[in-house]
C-alpha cells in the first residue's frame, strides 16, 4: 500500500469511528467505505483496534522529539505550538474515550502506543526543569503534570462547545500549569 493510500484508509477509518462510534463500526464497514478488502485489513492489522490505533498514531502527531528550549515554559509552549496544526476532532475523541471503557484491547493499545509516549514527553520536559532548578524536586504538583497538561484538550469541548485554541492553551499553561508547579 502506498503512503497516500494508507493515509486515505486511516482518515476514512477515523471518520467512521467519529460518525458511528467504535463499538458499532465493523471491519466490513471500514472495508466498504475505504474501498479495501476485508481480508487485507485483517491480514495487515489483525483487528479493528489495531487498525484504529495505528490510524490515530499516523494521522495524529508526527513530531515526537522532546522540545528543549532551555526553560519549562519554553518547552511547554513548544508543545502547544506543535499541537496547533493538529485536529483534535471532538467526535472522534468522544468515541475513543467511550470505546476504551468497553474494549480492553483498544484501551491497552491507546494507553501504550498513544498516551504513554505523550506522557513520557511531558515527564521528560518536567524532569529537565527539576534538574535545572526551575521546580522543587518535592513539588506536590509534579505527580499530576501529565494529567493537567492533557486535561484542556479533553475537557474544553465539553465545557465550551469547541476545541481549545492555541491562545487558550498558552494562557492555560501560564495561568494554571506553571503556577501549580510553583512557577509564577
Amino acid at each position: 500500500m502506498t503512503e497516500d493510500r494508507l493515509l486515505e484508509l486511516y482518515n476514512g477509518t477515523l471518520e467512521l469511528v467519529a460518525e458511528r462510534g467504535y463499538e458499532k463500526l465493523t471491519m466490513d464497514q471500514i472495508a466498504e467505505a475505504t474501498k479495501s478488502s476485508k481480508a487485507t485489513l485483517y491480514r495487515q492489522w489483525g483487528s479493528k483496534s489495531a487498525l484504529v490505533v495505528e490510524a490515530l498514531q499516523c494521522v495524529g502527531e508526527t513530531e515526537h522529539q522532546t522540545p528543549d528550549t532551555g526553560s519549562l515554559r519554553g518547552d511547554l509552549m513548544a508543545m502547544v505550538d506543535r499541537a496547533e496544526g493538529q485536529d483534535h476532532d471532538s467526535d472522534l475523541l468522544a468515541a475513543i474515550m467511550h470505546a476504551v471503557r468497553q474494549d480492553a484491547e483498544l484501551a491497552a493499545a491507546v494507553r501504550e502506543q498513544i498516551l504513554e509516549p505523550g506522557r513520557e514527553t511531558i515527564r521528560a520536559v518536567v524532569q529537565r526543569a527539576v534538574a535545572r532548578g526551575e521546580i522543587a524536586a518535592d513539588c506536590a504538583g509534579l505527580a499530576f503534570v501529565d494529567y493537567v497538561f492533557i486535561a484542556p484538550i479533553v475537557l474544553h469541548h465539553l465545557f465550551e462547545g469547541d476545541e481549545p485554541s492555541p491562545d487558550f492553551l498558552r494562557r492555560y499553561v501560564d495561568g494554571a500549569l506553571l503556577p501549580a508547579l510553583g512557577i509564577h
